[in-house]
């Protein structure tokens, strides 16, 4: 994605939306599909956002809602390190004590 021209994406839109959308199907397929591993993750993502942007009846408001779920998603992730380290620390510590025992 690093040839992403945003320029030419907003003129598209402003100018021919319905190409602007059909163009943004096509590159959203030919994207997921390069990512065969993780497609239907992929897919269901970007059906989980296509959703959110219709149901918040304006561009504003859908950002907002994208926001607050990626937000969610990255404290969900925040709390599941905290357990890791938490657990990572638990059995360093029975190997310390496993070793002192020897």
């Amino acid at each position: 994605m690093g040839d992403f021209d945003f320029d030419y994406w907003k003129l598209l839109a402003e100018r021919d939306p319905q190409a602007y959308f059909a163009a943004r199907e096509k590159t959203l397929r030919q994207f997921i599909a390069s990512h065969p591993g993780q497609a239907v993750m992929l897919a269901e993502l970007q059906a989980r956002i296509d959703s959110t942007r219709v149901l918040a009846g304006g561009p504003n408001q859908a950002c907002r809602e994208l926001l607050g779920q990626m937000q969610d998603q990255l404290m969900l992730l925040s709390f599941k390190l905290a357990e890791l380290q938490r657990e990572a620390t638990a059995v360093q510590q029975l190997i310390g004590a496993s070793a002192l025992t020897r």
